[in-house]
């Protein structure tokens, strides 16, 4: 008969840590896991508690607990092995015990990655030898070993330091980029840790994890409230491997995402960016050129903001990619291979364009296969309005640094509350309170911008006939002017010099 490693509840415990380490952080099932762990911890004596305080300052104990309470449960399975050698183990308990590596090894662990993912991110074109490594297999050999004939891990060692580091990039990007801690924000998070591992993350990692290019992702919501952000977080947050022979991830995971706003660019300059040139194809392409979808490699994400706004010629090429992953850079006939992953982000109601004819459905229907959208800050203000000060000293320090930041969020806050109506309804969403921060911070006020009273008498003139040509396209461009206050991508979006925009803005 199967011997068993470990007693009834140190076999919960076990299973309750192996559940926490395949839940979404960001989804109430992750919260009752760690909830049902300290209340089994305690039953058994280990007196650990998920929040502390050490030096005045509050401590969360909650990873030195999955790291001491699961050590402790390998160390005793390991004994009680050792004394049952050649015998048979209960099969259940074999992946508790499995399990329970994983989560010792990933926390253990963790802290090196937060060092590596801000090396990286400090310096972007350097892939950098991961050192910790040596140790992670050290010690995964270590509980491991006295299994060997005995169990047969999901993952050999380099395996699982590529799905380690994925795991500890996806929620460092969550948690620190998507700033707040209002409920639909929550919400959001969540579903952009599924869209990196999908609602399964067993599957994910059994299956998925290099087959994930082939689902694109569709990002709706309006101007200013995050899209490229949140695809920022899902592009780098991709799986990489490790390569335990260079001692470094194929890649430095802040090279794998392009973003390209298309409304900004020509259909040519579009092409050139995506598909690349060769040397001629069109005037000015003095040499040759590699496009996104090229460089972007296995691991890479191309990401095409403002998709709602393309040129009809271009959502046919961009159709062909998705549907064959092929391409031909301009000028060239030779055929080469899109591997890596597509997103798109449109402010534009997607099946009003459908239904006007301006986006194509099979376009659509191809990236609709993963859709986020993002919440208004009206929205995130109606359901918590104390968010606004969570996310002033996020963009105050983003912009003065942490000593002065900290002054410039008091001066923010209070002229906000002096002199702005507390249903102000941020139109401009995210860019607009970072807007507001830089006013303040230079003039030390901040005006925010009224809707033209005179453009409803400008549109009941243009309905009744009542515009000249001249005036009807100074309307035009100055609408085009207040969605981008850029006289160089007005220009490029009209197909004019910005020279004749600013002659209409007068």
């Amino acid at each position: 008969m199967p011997y068993r490693l470990f007693s009834a509840a140190e076999l919960e415990i076990a299973e309750t840590l192996g559940g926490l380490i395949y839940a979404n952080p960001f989804k109430s099932e992750r919260l009752e896991l760690n909830r049902s762990f300290f209340e089994l911890i305690r039953d058994q004596g280990f007196g650990y508690e998920p929040m502390a305080v050490a030096d005045g300052k509050p401590r969360n104990l909650n990873i030195e607990s999955y790291i001491a309470v699961s050590r402790h449960l390998l160390k005793k399975a390991v004994s009680r092995h050792r004394k049952e050698v050649g015998k048979p183990v209960d099969a259940r308990h074999l992946r508790g015990y499995e399990n329970l590596v994983y989560v010792y090894l990933f926390h253990w662990i963790l802290e090196e990655m937060d060092q590596y993912i801000r090396r990286c991110l400090d310096h972007p074109l350097d892939n950098r030898r991961w050192e910790a490594y040596a140790s992670l297999e050290r010690e995964f050999r270590e509980w491991f070993g006295p299994f060997e004939g005995v169990m047969n891990p999901d993952y050999d060692v380099e395996v699982f330091a590529g799905f380690c580091f994925q795991i500890r990039r996806a929620y460092y990007h969550a948690f620190h980029t998507l700033k707040g801690n209002s409920a639909c924000l929550n919400r959001m998070r969540a579903r952009v840790w599924d869209s990196v591992f999908t609602h399964d993350m067993r599957r994910y990692i059994r299956s998925l994890y290099n087959r994930m290019s082939d689902i694109y992702t569709l990002i709706c919501g309006p101007s200013g409230s995050g899209k490229e952000v949140v695809a920022r977080c899902i592009g780098l947050s991709r799986y990489i491997p490790f390569d335990r022979e260079q001692m470094r991830f194929e890649r430095n995971f802040t090279e794998s995402f392009h973003a390209i706003n298309l409304s900004a660019l020509s259909p040519t300059l579009i092409e050139s960016e995506l598909f690349g040139h060769k040397k001629g194809a069109f005037t000015g392409a003095l040499t040759d050129k590699v496009g996104y979808f090229e460089s972007s490699g296995t691991y890479g994400t191309v990401f095409l903001d403002e998709i709602g706004d393309t040129d009809p010629l271009v959502q046919v090429k961009l159709l062909r990619v998705l549907q064959t992953r092929q391409f031909q850079r301009l000028g060239d006939t030779r055929t080469l291979g899109f591997q890596g992953k597509v997103m798109a982000a449109t402010n534009v109601d997607l099946v009003e364009a459908m239904e006007k004819g301006t986006f194509r459905e099979d376009l659509y229907y191809r990236l609709c296969a993963d859709q986020i959208r993002t919440p208004s800050l009206k929205e995130i203000l109606q359901d918590e309005p104390d968010e606004i000060n969570i996310l002033l000293k996020y963009v105050c320090r983003k912009f003065a640094g942490e000593e002065d930041g900290e002054c410039l969020e008091s001066e923010c806050r209070e002229w906000i509350h002096r002199h702005m109506p507390a249903s102000y309804e941020w139109p401009g969403n995210f860019r607009e309170l970072e807007q507001c921060v830089r006013n303040i911070m230079i003039h030390g006020e901040y005006n925010p911008h009224r809707k033209d009273e005179g453009a409803a008498d400008e549109w009941d003139r243009i309905r009744g006939g009542g515009l000249a040509l001249d005036e009807l396209i100074g309307f035009y461009v100055r609408q085009e002017y207040s969605r981008t206050p850029s006289l160089v991508e007005v220009g490029l979006r009209l197909k004019v010099d910005p020279r004749t925009v600013k002659k209409y803005l007068r």
